[in-house]
């Protein structure tokens, strides 16, 4: 009885999933990738105003006026070219040393005065601002969110089928070293080119990206286990693929109707 309760339960879970993958298909803007949603927008957008709020307590906003006035101008001019969404866009300069920024699920911007110090100029912020909003309107959030339930699910099913830890723990490295970490870099490598599309329809000069990230990453050299490991591509391999995509974005920054070229000095 145990083991016919077993095969069964697998069975309608491997039945249910495949109906959640067939009606959870959605088209990536820009890029017309086909990804899989098992989440609506409103809950990734709650999330994001959530997570938001969080970050806005835990580091103050950066008193520095030219920082705060380049990324709204930056951030204004970048989502007024995105596709259509439903997200309350916010942009914020947080003070942290951190050389980073993000896009959380609904259009929350922040970008860490750590990382300001090191734009050169408006186009090299709009590179970055640009690529965390593609991250927003591809909704990768959603989709890893997807991902992790399914990879939870043949977890699931393994351990009432099979009941073999061995085997059990070879999944669980197996997916998540050949599946979700190689998923989530080409997550990168879409926001990479969805933002060097959409900073070039913003006015732009597109060719900025390239110049933040081969400066940014001089003298940085990632081993092979830390490139195995990572959810981010190597800079060479990004640079290289954003060079992909150029001609593409300056065919789209000479179409722009307000170009502002490298914009305006920032360090």
């Amino acid at each position: 009885m145990r083991g016919f309760f077993s095969r069964s339960f697998v069975v309608s879970l491997f039945l249910l999933t495949v109906c959640g993958v067939l009606s959870g298909c959605r088209s990536v803007p820009i890029t017309d990738r086909t990804q899989l949603l098992l989440t609506t927008s409103s809950y990734e957008n709650e999330l994001g105003a959530e997570a938001y709020t969080e970050y806005k307590q835990k580091f103050p906003r950066s008193k520095n006026a030219r920082y705060n006035e380049a990324l709204s101008r930056v951030g204004n001019s970048v989502r007024k070219v995105a596709p259509p969404n439903d997200f309350q866009w916010e942009f914020i300069v947080l003070e942290s040393p951190t050389e980073n920024a993000f896009c959380l699920p609904g259009g929350k911007v922040a970008v860490y005065s750590g990382l300001m110090k090191v734009m050169k100029d408006e186009a090299e912020l709009a590179a970055v601002v640009a690529h965390e909003i593609g991250h927003a309107i591809a909704r990768h959030g959603g989709e890893r969110m997807s991902w992790a339930q399914l990879q939870a699910l043949g977890a699931l099913g393994l351990a009432v089928g099979l009941e073999n830890d061995t085997v059990n723990g070879i999944y669980g490295t197996g997916t998540e070293l050949g599946v979700m970490l190689p998923f989530s870099r080409s997550n990168e490598y879409e926001a990479d080119r969805i933002g060097l599309l959409l900073m070039a329809r913003a006015g732009y000069n597109p060719q900025a990206a390239v110049q933040f990230w081969t400066r940014f990453s001089k003298g940085k050299q990632a081993s092979f286990l830390d490139s195995l490991t990572s959810t981010h591509p190597c800079d060479a391999d990004r640079i290289k693929e954003l060079q992909s995509y150029m001609a593409q974005a300056e065919a789209d920054y000479r179409k722009a109707a307000d170009k502002k070229n490298y914009g305006i000095t920032l360090n």
